[in-house]
């Protein structure tokens, strides 16, 4: 996920797993797409973007999220 000189909350499907929770994308994210938040139960929190840091956030970085539901069990 590309990050922005300000904060930006990425809605996700936070699951339980043996290695601790992971999030997966809802997809798009636009305001638009208010539909992936009926799936949501979590919402990762973005670091900002930061002269001399990441670019992005990689799949298994790890980052802040607010829960706004149960986490799926596997």
């Amino acid at each position: 996920m590309p990050l922005d000189t300000r904060v930006e909350f990425h809605r996700v499907i936070v699951q339980a797993t043996p290695n601790g929770l992971q999030a997966t994308t809802t997809g798009g994210q636009r305001s638009s797409r208010v539909a992936s938040l009926c799936g949501a139960n979590g919402l990762v929190q973005l670091p900002m973007l930061a002269e001399g840091g990441p670019h992005k956030l990689n799949a298994g970085d790890f980052a802040q999220a607010v829960m706004i539901g149960e986490p799926l069990i596997l």
